[in-house]
């Protein structure tokens, strides 16, 4: 048997899985029974009936989880043991043997449906990449739902991932696959679906499902901060569902959804990187997802603003808490050094701020705990989720043994919370599915890289165009053009490549074009004299239509290239007048206060000599010119504060203002327009 098996094995656990039965492991037991009878020997060894359950079924029981199983089928009176190492079955067990011939039978039949389109697909869509289609193309249909539906669930929790590595062209045509599948072929999706649903179902079998019917009200789910960017919409529609799903059955079922002051901090500072890229319009080298996504969504740097503006109601509006880091390191506190080498190892981080902010989570996280160890998430107490594997990879190596990972994945999640609650939430695995095919699609930060890096160089030398290296850049046609000559994989990154991407742009935009030419075409060809010069003439405005297409395209592209240029000159002129006006607006401020100073201080000095000679003199007779004198001084020290001279003051600023500016400009080298030389006089 092959590993394509998987699917069809996940397909039969779907169609008989029973959501009331009494204990989720009594679910498996009909395979244990087939298996043991389909064998035609009186007994089977423990580890035959495992290895047998895979080989037939594609699941794979965990070695831990057998004992449990069997235990189980002991104890409704199906199964015995023969010795300490092998089964047989009982008569009970051998009059409900489920007879599941006629399912394998009916989902080897849907699969070999599957396997063919598959084919068929990459040949009329990928035809320079037929070579894939070489091994078992069942077995990587299979690898995608181990490694996509319910990535790093079976690794963290046995100790091992359940699939191989397939390569990274692989990965991105069965993602292609499905996402074609979604769109143009619902029943065959449905095929797919339910076997992404078995895979989930499969996926938790090394957990402690005692609990399973218990709410999840003890327990905080910790949203690291691009699973909140996927929740809020950040990086794109079919995340935000996903996720969005995922969360309100979390909360259905009791779970506080949560997330750490650093991380919304983080999420600022993520939008304001945003912010900042988009200023700089196709000339970034952004590889963001974020950016990436508002750049297709043609948001704004003001757009950006306005929600950095209402983060926290924006985060507060999807039903996510905002909590601190719990203060009790003596008590729980953990080997951070320890923990953040473990991930390093992993992550390989490029920023010191995003490893310690992951550490700063995880410990957290631990510390949420409180000490508790337990391998079943309603009795955790916290777990943190994130979308990114590595860390997840990081924190699994770092775990206790016995206990729940301190970090998932987000599908993990959603596989532990939808084969709790199946019936509630049916379309969990679906939109599950189609985020990770629409991941499956993106191009991997490492491709995008060396990818912007060589069309950099191009430009530089001119290779390419500045309208073509911004098409390369900021647009989805040209990402996916990417990713279908590249197929995602960063060992394909050569110098020809960005050329070849902008060959099949142009191609993408001319293709129809082309074919309306060629229907014209072929038209002639099946007509007489007469209509054959009329068609000519179709073909020729059909033609020059395609010349007056791509002209204005080109012509649209370097307007908008020269508008953008004319705008920053504009800005900047604009910022270069305002500093001229306020340093003028300064310095006449700083002329009109001296000289109102100056009539304050002449008022003062008159009205102290007055004061002193008043004093001084014994004469009555002279006292009174002095009186006077000491009476005016008293009013001009008042003077400035009197409303006529201050107005007179407050335009003596203006014009004082209005003049500085003019000489200003002038000496920058502006020349002045009739309204501005009117406003200055």
């Amino acid at each position: 048997m092959t590993p394509g098996n998987a699917m069809v094995g996940y397909a039969v656990l779907k169609a008989n899985y029973n959501e009331k039965a009494s204990n989720y492991l009594d679910n498996f037991s009909p395979f244990v029974l087939a298996v043991l009878a389909a064998s035609n020997q009186p007994y089977m060894e423990r580890h035959a009936v495992a290895e047998q359950i895979r080989a037939v079924f594609g699941i794979a029981i965990p070695t831990l989880v057998l004992p449990r199983l069997l235990r189980r089928t002991k104890r409704e009176g199906l199964t015995e043991p023969v010795g300490s190492d092998a089964i047989r079955l009982t008569e009970k067990g051998a009059a409900e043997v489920p007879d599941l011939s006629a399912e394998l039978a009916d989902y080897r039949r849907k699969q070999g449906e599957l396997v063919h389109e598959f084919e068929a697909y990459v040949r009329a869509h990928h035809p320079d990449h037929v070579e894939h289609l070489s091994g078992d193309l069942g077995a990587h249909l299979a690898e995608f739902f181990d490694r996509q539906s319910v990535p790093l669930l079976n690794h963290g929790l046995r100790g091992a991932s359940s699939a191989g590595d397939a390569s990274a062209g692989s990965d991105y045509l069965v993602a292609s696959f499905v996402s074609h599948l979604a769109e143009r072929d619902q029943m065959r999706f449905s095929y797919v679906v339910e076997a992404a649903k078995g895979a989930m179902l499969a996926s938790i079998l090394v957990l402690d499902t005692s609990g399973m019917k218990d709410a999840l009200s003890d327990l905080r789910i910790v949203l690291d901060t691009p699973v909140v960017m996927d929740a809020l919409g950040f990086h794109g529609e079919l995340p935000c569902i996903a996720i969005s799903q995922v969360l309100s059955l979390a909360r259905d079922q009791g779970a506080q959804i949560v997330m750490f002051e650093h991380s919304a901090s983080e999420l600022d500072g993520i939008l304001d990187a945003v912010e900042h890229e988009l200023r700089r319009g196709g000339s970034s080298r952004s590889t963001g997802v974020g950016y990436l996504h508002f750049v297709e969504a043609r948001k704004t740097p003001a757009d950006i603003a306005v929600i950095r503006g209402k983060l926290e109601a924006v985060i507060e509006g999807a039903g996510i808490r905002v909590i601190e880091r719990p203060n009790t390191h003596r008590q729980y506190g953990l080997d951070e050094v320890r923990l953040e080498e473990a991930i390093q190892k992993r992550v390989h981080y490029a920023q010191d701020a995003a490893r310690i902010n992951d550490v700063h989570s995880l410990s957290a996280t631990h510390r949420l705990r409180e000490g508790r160890r337990d391998k079943a998430l309603e009795r955790s107490k916290a777990v943190l989720v994130s979308s990114n594997d590595r860390l997840v990879r990081g924190a699994m190596d770092f775990k206790d043994e016995g206990s729940l990972p301190l970090a998932i994945t987000t599908e993990a999640l959603a596989s532990m919370l939808w084969v709790r609650s199946p019936a509630t939430a049916p379309d969990v695995p679906r939109e599950m599915l189609l985020a990770s095919a629409f991941v499956g699609m993106q191009p991997r930060p490492s491709l995008w890289t060396k990818y912007l890096a060589e069309v950099e160089a191009l430009e530089a030398s001119g290779g390419i165009s500045a309208d073509d290296a911004v098409v390369l850049r900021s647009t989805r046609v040209g990402r996916d053009a990417l990713m279908q000559e590249s197929l995602g994989d960063p060992e394909a990154m050569t110098d020809e490549l960005p050329g070849a991407v902008l060959d099949r742009v142009r191609g993408a935009i001319e293709a129809p074009l082309e074919q309306e030419v060629s229907r014209l075409r072929e038209q002639v060809a099946h007509t007489d004299e007469a209509a054959t010069h009329a068609a000519a003439g179709w073909i020729e405005q059909a033609e020059a239509r395609e010349a007056a297409e791509l002209s204005a395209k080109r012509s649209q592209a370097e307007r908008a290239q020269l508008q953008r240029r004319l705008d920053l000159v504009e800005k900047a002129d604009q910022d270069k007048r305002r500093r001229i006006r306020g340093r003028a607006a300064d310095v006449a401020k700083r002329w009109v206060r001296g000289v109102a100073w100056s009539i304050r201080a002449f008022a003062l000095l008159g009205t102290a000599w007055a004061a002193l000679y008043l004093f001084f003199e014994p004469d009555p007779s002279s006292r009174l010119p002095v009186i006077i004198v000491g009476l005016f001084g008293l009013a001009s020290f008042a003077a400035p504060f009197l409303p006529k001279l201050d107005r007179l003051l407050t335009e003596l600023e203006l014009r004082l203002t209005i003049r500085g500016e003019r000489r200003r400009l002038q000496d920058a080298g502006y020349e002045l327009d009739a309204p501005e030389m009117a406003k200055a006089a």
